[in-house]
């Protein structure tokens, strides 16, 4: 971690303590700042030594030099928070810290990141492709260690950073060597209130990109495809496809149209960086893909056990049910603004739906008015739900699919959707034990 001179006894504020606030308060006071903290949790305060903690709005505002916000601080619309008005009133620039990584002049190139889902997948694939090809590289931002942590690897190393629509709302100095936009489908409207909003914070990430940089994305997408072509200068862009499904990838945890999308972008962004196309494919197939997103935790003749748990919204867990056949699927939370119309699109390989959770009976009437032939059984709890898929799965003759993609957040039962995902899967380890002693997984 470098000790940045231009921070060297200034007044800045960090407002904001998680992740992400705490890394920057680390970040300044290693460079020898004198910080302004506040979170509305008053526990935090305890864990923070040498920081002036003080609510925002007493801070030494005409001496600040600047405000690192977290990423979930509103910075923009009607019902942005407070300090956006007391940082205009007194000319202090708000950033987040993934600007005190740019502050720090990286040397390697830097990759970004984005898209409504797909982003975790796709960056830590391309770092998996990496160091599988000795590449120095480093992951950071939305995942992995928070950016102005990340340590300097020279200058034939990279950066992959994974990038919200939050964080990207204030970076200012952002370069980009390559970059993309995985897909943009409607989520975390209640932060952005209007889809058009969160495109737009999205799309931000056009203007980072570098005079000689790359911008990858889906030729596709009939949505992004005319937007993407109307604002990025034609010798930059590089078309993929999530149709055509590449001939190297048997790797079983990146089935379907999603993932495929995925490896051709990983593979486009790893030939830029000077890797054969060869070694680019090894590395694919034996990548293990991150947990909760659709991740194989059991596989056999008779049943395939999918744990999709980080699919909080409907367009991923359409992609989920597009990308197996005979399926059982576990769904509910806590529902989003569209419910569960967008999965419902992709039905045809569903023999049953299981729900759960305080969006079941939401869920459940939009089943029904749509299809009347598929059935629906409601259960208090997930465990619940797969004690009845057990009960069950075995009266069919081909191999069952029980999948769990929610379609919804986690937060009417769950910490998140690791809590939620983990949970899952203890039930499911418990019930492979008691009814097949002598099973391998």
């Amino acid at each position: 971690m470098k000790k940045l001179a231009k921070y060297f006894n200034k007044n800045v504020g960090v407002l904001g303590l998680g992740k992400s606030g705490k890394a920057a308060v680390k970040f300044l006071l290693h460079s020898k700042a004198f910080v302004f903290a506040y979170d509305d949790n008053i526990k935090i305060q305890k864990e923070l030594k040498n920081c002036n903690w003080k609510h925002f709005s007493n801070w030494d505002w005409k001496n600040l030099s600047c405000v690192v916000i977290s990423p979930g601080i509103k910075i923009c619309g009607e019902k942005k928070h407070e300090v956006v008005n007391l940082a205009k009133q007194h000319k202090v620039k708000i950033i987040n810290e993934i600007q005190l990584l740019m502050d720090q002049k990286p040397e390697g190139k830097i990759i970004g990141i984005t898209g409504t889902n797909g982003k975790s997948t796709l960056v830590s694939l391309i770092s998996h492709i990496l160091t599988k090809n000795n590449i120095k590289n480093s992951v950071g931002g939305n995942i992995g260690i928070p950016g102005c942590l990340i340590s300097e690897k020279g200058d034939n190393s990279v950066i992959v950073l994974e990038l919200s629509s939050y964080q990207l709302l204030s970076i200012p100095s952002l370069k980009l060597d390559i970059s993309t936009i995985i897909n943009i489908t409607p989520d975390h409207l209640d932060f952005h209130q209007n889809f058009n909003s969160y495109k737009n914070a999205k799309l931000s990430i056009l203007k980072f990109l570098k005079k000689d940089g790359k911008f990858i994305f889906n030729s596709n997408d009939d949505f992004l495809k005319p937007i993407i072509q109307s604002k990025v200068e034609k010798k930059k862009i590089i078309k993929v496809s999530n149709s055509k499904k590449p001939p190297y990838i048997n790797n079983i945890q990146l089935t379907g149209h999603h993932n495929t999308l995925i490896c051709n972008i990983a593979t486009e962004i790893c030939k830029l960086l000077g890797i054969k196309k060869n070694d680019i494919y090894k590395s694919i197939n034996n990548y293990v893909k991150l947990p909760h997103r659709m991740e194989v935790i059991y596989n056999s003749k008779k049943l395939l056990i999918v744990n999709d748990s980080k699919a909080t919204n409907g367009d991923s867990t359409a992609a989920a049910l597009s990308s197996y056949k005979n399926i059982l699927w576990i769904a509910g939370g806590l529902a989003k603004k569209n419910g569960i119309k967008k999965p419902l699109e992709n039905i045809e390989n569903v023999l049953h739906i299981y729900l759960i959770g305080s969006s079941k009976e939401l869920f459940k009437k939009q089943i029904c008015n749509i299809n009347s032939i598929i059935p629906v059984t409601e259960c208090d709890t997930l465990e619940i739900a797969v004690n009845s898929i057990f009960n069950q799965y075995k009266k069919f003759t081909r191999q069952i699919t029980i999948l769990f993609s929610p379609a919804a957040a986690s937060f009417d039962e769950y910490k998140n959707f690791e809590h939620r995902g983990n949970q899952f899967k203890k039930i499911i380890v418990k019930l492979l034990h008691q009814r097949f002693q002598n099973v391998n997984f």
